[in-house]
């Protein structure tokens, strides 16, 4: 093969090398927002229910624990196959029924008085 033709089979290469990424930017440019869409779309966003990683997320727990909670189903969750999911709103109501605040803590220090003054009675 005389040097002349392998000059030109590397500028073929080099012409084949520029066509290859000008469709592969092509490709990217047309696939790449919809799959990053995907990617960043939550799971099970088709019924607006959360999995354990995002749901212990909102209500500040480890995964772990949430997972217990819904197993002892201290924590209302659904399951599709092997997945737990959770609704946001069953969330918010979890984390609110466990809201620290001054009336709360008087309703508890009310309740725990009128139990001590009943069992005081019976006694």
């Amino acid at each position: 093969m005389s040097r002349h033709a392998v000059e030109l089979s590397l500028a073929q290469l080099a012409a084949l090398a520029d066509e290859i990424r000008a469709a592969v930017r092509e490709a990217l440019r047309d696939e790449l927002p919809r799959a990053l869409a995907d990617v960043a779309r939550p799971a099970a966003k088709e019924d607006g229910l959360l999995g354990v990683a995002e749901a212990a997320r909102r209500i500040g727990l480890s995964k772990s624990t949430t997972y217990k909670l819904a197993e002892r189903c201290e924590l209302p969750s659904v399951q599709l196959g092997t997945r737990v999911l959770f609704r946001p709103a069953d969330l918010a109501a979890y984390a609110e029924a466990r809201r620290r605040s001054p009336e709360r803590v008087r309703e508890m220090a009310a309740a725990a008085q009128r139990a001590d003054a009943r069992r005081d009675e019976s006694a």
